[in-house]
């Protein structure tokens, strides 16, 4: 029997989601499923890797019952994942625990550190990222300061995917796309910087940081633990995998600049491919390695996109979910249809959407979430839709730097949950003024893998070739000129709102750091004060 599928794994910020394709492209099963992040002090944000392998192998069973193929048929598996964390394994391979992810902004102060002690545009040409708590190197630091002990036991330091690939073949190593996103990898020679490592103060721990691929390098094939976990055979070929940003933008068919794609999971992420590492002078975005030989992926995003509709889901719309949970329905269907009835700027509601600092291309860990304009006329529909526009003018911020450097795409691909919105999916259009594409895979993710996998396999001759069939446009929404000129007026008054408020961001945040705790709950004395309200 011939082994013609491809099996995808990608392990998000939230959700490990597994797909299989044939070999032209077609999806066959999909599943997914949460796993939990732990959250022990504000601004911390943690996971156990051992949820991930847990959760990669239930969905990774689960889809391959579903689709009732022959397991013997699977040529090759891939692997995507979140990027910037890094799992800390032991001698035998055993994970040393929880670890802060890319949205931990515990090592805020050792980023600023950096900054005072190094030349930081020698750390971005270097490594093509501003120094931030987001990036590897700072979470490191921070470790070495504060939790010195784990780093002794520590052998290997192995992100998401390289972890589940290590349990995969038993074989640590990485690759150029998120080992470019640790701040100690140089991506012009595509190789670990021991000045960096030295500039940073962490040349001790250079071994900590695996052998590092190209993509479409095969690592191995499955251990017999694996193959026995899994269900599968053992002659499956592993490969070296990629950020899950990186296989975004193969998964949105994206070879040039002329494309861009936004992502909307729990953040968003704006990215496209360029044919050299651009770098920006002034340092507002990132540029990394891209699965593609001789190409590079430039991007930028926000750290809280689909995660404030989440809360606002959870914190404000509680009734919704509610009426959800009875019908069976997504609670953003609901909110979405309120939303449709709001007019272009939320009859004056502005949103800035920093509920976890801001990221590229303003790099302002301080920077804090606002609604701005309220009034008691404003409703909830009103906040969900100010939410989604000031998610899209950020966007469109991002884009206009894109723009200064040359780069002016005519279609913005939308990937990720949150292209399953039309309401924000026209908003988006309108705000940018270009053409948005949906695709029929909204985990571009899923589709970038595979892509990658059926090239390194000679399924394919090239990979402009395979994305003619794991790319598949679904609709195309044309910009409105009339709401866009609406949209021009609020999104002037957007960035001049938050170039006011950036002085104060830093005061609030060291004002409410001396806020007291609060005192343990005395229960006996508050039933004491309940029944005394009723007296």
């Amino acid at each position: 029997m011939d082994k013609d599928i491809l099996l995808s794994i990608d392990i998000g910020t939230t959700t490990v989601k597994v797909a299989l394709f044939d070999s032209v492209g077609n999806l066959l099963a999909v599943d997914g499923k949460e796993y939990p992040t732990y959250y022990p002090k504000p601004g911390w944000a943690e996971q156990d890797p051992e949820d991930w392998w847990e959760t990669v192998v239930e969905v990774t069973r689960t889809v391959i019952r579903k689709s009732h193929i022959d397991p013997s048929r699977i040529a090759g598996i891939n692997v995507s994942s979140q990027r910037e964390t890094l799992a800390l394994i032991d001698s035998n391979g055993k994970s040393l625990g929880r670890v802060p992810i890319w949205m931990d902004r515990r090592s805020a102060p050792q980023a600023e550190r950096i900054k005072k002690e190094n030349d930081v545009r020698e750390i971005y040409r270097r490594t093509g990222l501003v120094v931030d708590a987001t990036f590897t190197a700072t979470k490191l630091l921070w470790y070495k300061e504060n939790e010195p002990e784990v780093l002794k036991r520590a052998k290997k330091g192995l992100q998401p995917k390289d972890y589940v690939i290590y349990k995969l073949t038993g074989r640590p190593i990485t690759d150029h796309t998120v080992a470019s996103r640790t701040m100690l990898f140089n991506i012009v020679k595509l190789q670990w910087d021991q000045e960096l490592f030295d500039m940073l103060k962490l040349s001790e721990y250079i071994d900590l940081f695996p052998e590092s691929l190209n993509s479409d390098e095969i690592v191995g094939t499955l251990s017999e633990e694996a193959a026995r976990i899994l269900g599968l055979p053992t002659d499956i070929e592993v490969l070296a995998g990629m950020g899950d940003r990186q296989a975004e933008v193969l998964g949105a068919g994206i070879f040039e600049s002329s494309r861009v794609e936004e992502s909307t999971g729990t953040g968003s992420t704006t990215a496209t491919m360029v044919d050299r590492p651009l770098l920006d002078e002034k340092m507002r975005f990132s540029v990394g390695a891209s699965p593609i030989r001789n190409t590079w992926v430039i991007e930028a995003g926000m750290s809280t996109a689909g995660a404030i509709l989440r809360w606002f889901r959870d914190q404000v719309a509680e009734s919704v979910q509610q009426l959800a949970s009875s019908t069976r329905r997504r609670a953003y269907e609901y909110l979405d249809m309120e939303a449709e009835y709001i007019p272009p700027g939320s009859n004056g509601l502005i949103v800035l959407p920093f509920f976890s600092g801001a990221r590229s291309p303003r790099w302002n860990p301080y920077a804090r979430g606002v609604i701005f304009g309220l009034t008691v006329y404003h409703t909830r529909s009103h906040i969900f839709r100010a939410m989604m526009e000031g998610i899209a003018y950020e966007i469109r911020k991002i884009l206009e730097v894109f723009g200064e450097l040359g780069i002016r795409p005519s279609e913005l691909i939308l990937m990720g949950g949150g292209a399953k919105s039309p309401t924000w999916a026209r908003i988006k259009a309108n705000v940018t003024k270009l053409e948005v594409v949906l695709p029929e895979l909204l985990d571009a993710a899923l589709a970038g893998d595979a892509l990658i996998t059926s090239t390194a396999l000679g399924l394919f001759e090239s990979h402009r070739e395979a994305a003619k069939g794991f790319f598949k446009e679904r609709a195309r929404i044309r910009p409105d000129p009339k709401e866009a000129s609406i949209y021009d007026a609020y999104y002037a008054i957007y960035d001049k709102l938050y170039t006011q408020l950036e002085p104060l961001y830093r005061e609030i945040s060291s004002i409410s750091e001396l806020t007291p705790t609060p005192p343990p709950w005395d229960i006996d004395r508050l039933i004491h004060l309940l029944f005394k309200l009723h007296e």
